[in-house]
């Protein structure tokens, strides 16, 4: 008999009980996207039988992270059930556990559980009240369109240049996202040399990315972007529009602060744990 306290992988009525803590946090579009990444690798989704889970997905496909996209238990559990995730990313390869972004006040649970701090990240807001939808052209030599699937080499080439390991996007994510979202690419003689995503889930508005190459910035084309995107999410009807990025992203900060997004207070936290069998190599 399984213990109360034990995590199994999720059977489809486990699965079905856990749904709405998961569609709260908006983390699929559908009921129909979560049933299809369970049963696609059913130990991704793991649950107790007093009703705890911990929905699992590997970070990047370069790195040898296991990512908690959600961890649903009391702050006295979480210590025991990542220790039993961590078995889980053992022995699946991994040598790195992440945890879900948590709110900087729940630091020293994850702390205590044998996490420690990789990054912090803040929130951004634009209600639809305070958007001015001014267009904003880039240089001349710069146009706007929509992403195509030949594309896909260059964005990862792209998003690499302006990303380190940690934040950048495989090719998987990429594809995923041409496929299910809103791409829009910014392209000069040289090429492509910016893109964003924009990903409308249930009506919650959020702008996914926002990336120039080093080389290209300083000709607009970061503030064409973003206007452009967060024009297309009004469109949709949404009320806000929210983003993230990295604390110590300066510049991103003060170009979202010009076109009219406000930080929310407080700051959100990736913590990162060691497994103990050290994982697998990368796959680069």
């Amino acid at each position: 008999m399984v213990s109360p306290a034990t995590l199994h992988a999720a059977s489809p009525d486990e699965a079905q009980r856990i749904w709405p803590a998961v569609n709260a946090a908006h983390l699929f579009d559908s009921y129909d996207g979560f049933e299809r990444f369970r049963s696609e690798a059913p130990w991704r989704l793991q649950v107790t039988v007093r009703g705890e889970a911990v929905l699992l997905e590997e970070w990047r496909s370069h790195l040898d992270v296991l990512a908690m996209r959600g961890l649903w238990c009391s702050g006295e559990r979480v210590a025991p059930l990542t220790d039993q995730v961590i078995a889980a990313a053992a022995g699946q390869g991994y040598g790195r556990l992440l945890s879900p972004l948590v709110a900087e006040e729940l630091v020293p649970v994850y702390e205590r559980a044998g996490f420690s701090v990789h990054g912090r990240v803040i929130v951004l807001r634009l209600d639809r009240r305070a958007w001015a939808d001014d267009e904003t052209d880039p240089s001349g030599e710069v146009s706007l369109r929509r992403a195509l699937a030949d594309d896909l080499p260059t964005l990862v080439s792209l998003d690499a240049e302006c990303f380190d390991e940690f934040w950048r996007y495989d090719s998987g994510h990429l594809e995923r996202y041409l496929a299910q979202d809103r791409l829009v690419v910014a392209e000069g003689p040289e090429g492509l040399i910016g893109y964003t995503l924009a990903t409308v889930v249930r009506g919650s508005a959020t702008l996914g990315r926002l990336a120039v190459k080093p080389s290209a910035r300083g000709r607009g084309t970061g503030e064409a972007l973003l206007r452009e995107a967060v024009s297309y999410l009004m469109r949709t009807g949404a009320d806000s529009v929210t983003l993230c990025t990295q604390e110590e992203n300066s510049a991103s900060r003060a170009l979202y602060s010009k076109v009219g997004l406000t930080e929310l207070a407080g700051r959100l936290v990736f913590l990162v744990r060691p497994v103990a069998s050290g994982g697998r190599r990368s796959r680069e």
